[in-house]
Protein backbone atom coordinates (compact mmCIF):
# COMPACT_ATOMS: atom_id res chain seq x y z
CA UNK A 1 0.00 0.00 0.00
CA UNK A 2 3.21 2.13 -0.03
CA UNK A 3 5.11 3.80 -3.11
CA UNK A 4 8.63 4.74 -3.02
CA UNK A 5 10.80 7.16 -5.45
CA UNK A 6 14.39 7.48 -5.14
CA UNK A 7 17.07 9.85 -5.44
CA UNK A 8 19.68 8.35 -7.93
CA UNK A 9 23.36 10.16 -8.36
CA UNK A 10 25.78 8.67 -10.25
CA UNK A 11 24.46 5.18 -10.19
CA UNK A 12 23.81 5.41 -5.96
CA UNK A 13 20.97 5.86 -3.95
CA UNK A 14 21.50 8.83 -2.06
CA UNK A 15 17.62 9.82 -1.12
CA UNK A 16 14.38 8.08 -1.11
CA UNK A 17 10.55 9.06 -0.15
CA UNK A 18 7.68 6.83 0.55
CA UNK A 19 3.92 7.63 0.86
CA UNK A 20 0.54 5.63 1.12
CA UNK A 21 -1.97 6.75 -1.05
CA UNK A 22 -5.33 7.45 0.52
CA UNK A 23 -7.36 7.90 -3.10
CA UNK A 24 -11.04 8.03 -1.57
CA UNK A 25 -9.64 10.91 0.38
CA UNK A 26 -7.06 12.35 -2.52
CA UNK A 27 -4.22 12.92 -0.12
CA UNK A 28 -1.25 10.88 0.54
CA UNK A 29 0.85 10.68 4.14
CA UNK A 30 4.40 10.80 3.48
CA UNK A 31 5.75 7.71 5.73
CA UNK A 32 9.67 8.10 4.88
CA UNK A 33 11.41 11.44 3.22
CA UNK A 34 15.83 10.78 3.57
CA UNK A 35 18.77 12.14 1.77
CA UNK A 36 22.10 11.01 2.43
CA UNK A 37 24.11 13.07 4.90
CA UNK A 38 27.02 13.33 2.30
CA UNK A 39 24.06 14.71 -0.03
CA UNK A 40 22.61 16.99 2.13
CA UNK A 41 22.26 20.67 0.98
CA UNK A 42 23.05 19.89 -2.56
CA UNK A 43 19.14 20.36 -3.87
CA UNK A 44 18.66 16.36 -3.74
CA UNK A 45 15.63 16.69 -1.28
CA UNK A 46 14.07 19.50 -3.08
CA UNK A 47 14.35 17.65 -6.51
CA UNK A 48 13.00 14.26 -4.76
CA UNK A 49 10.03 16.51 -3.19
CA UNK A 50 9.13 18.21 -6.55
CA UNK A 51 8.84 14.56 -8.44
CA UNK A 52 7.01 13.43 -5.68
CA UNK A 53 4.71 16.42 -5.77
CA UNK A 54 4.30 16.03 -9.77
CA UNK A 55 3.70 11.94 -9.21
CA UNK A 56 1.10 13.03 -6.46
CA UNK A 57 -0.94 15.35 -8.89
CA UNK A 58 -0.86 12.62 -11.59
CA UNK A 59 -2.54 10.31 -9.86
CA UNK A 60 -5.15 12.71 -8.25
CA UNK A 61 -3.54 13.69 -4.81
CA UNK A 62 -4.13 17.47 -3.75
CA UNK A 63 -2.55 17.41 -0.29
CA UNK A 64 -0.03 15.76 1.35
CA UNK A 65 0.42 15.30 4.82
CA UNK A 66 3.36 14.24 6.77
CA UNK A 67 4.64 13.77 11.08
CA UNK A 68 8.15 15.42 10.90
CA UNK A 69 10.15 15.60 13.55
CA UNK A 70 12.49 18.63 14.95
CA UNK A 71 14.83 18.20 12.71
CA UNK A 72 12.89 17.61 9.71
CA UNK A 73 10.50 20.61 9.90
CA UNK A 74 12.81 23.29 8.92
CA UNK A 75 13.11 20.85 5.36
CA UNK A 76 9.78 20.33 4.71
CA UNK A 77 8.98 24.15 5.87
CA UNK A 78 11.16 25.13 2.44
CA UNK A 79 9.39 22.31 0.51
CA UNK A 80 6.08 24.23 1.11
CA UNK A 81 4.34 22.40 3.97
CA UNK A 82 3.28 24.20 6.85
CA UNK A 83 2.27 22.82 10.60
CA UNK A 84 -1.18 23.43 10.41
CA UNK A 85 -3.43 21.14 8.42
CA UNK A 86 -5.13 22.75 5.68
CA UNK A 87 -7.45 20.17 4.94
CA UNK A 88 -10.99 19.27 6.62
CA UNK A 89 -10.17 17.21 10.13
CA UNK A 90 -12.98 14.68 8.94
CA UNK A 91 -11.24 13.94 5.84
CA UNK A 92 -8.15 12.45 7.15
CA UNK A 93 -8.55 11.51 11.08
CA UNK A 94 -8.45 7.97 10.86
CA UNK A 95 -6.53 7.84 8.26
CA UNK A 96 -3.21 8.74 8.58
CA UNK A 97 -0.71 7.19 11.53
CA UNK A 98 -0.61 8.83 14.65
CA UNK A 99 2.60 8.90 16.54
CA UNK A 100 3.64 10.55 20.09
CA UNK A 101 4.50 14.03 19.75
CA UNK A 102 3.24 14.50 16.67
Amino acid sequence: SHTSLACVFEGEIVGGVTYRRHATQAFAEIAFCAVSATHQVRGYGTRLMNQLKEHCKREGIHFLLTYADNHAIGYFRKQGFQKQVTMKRERWLGYIKDYDGG
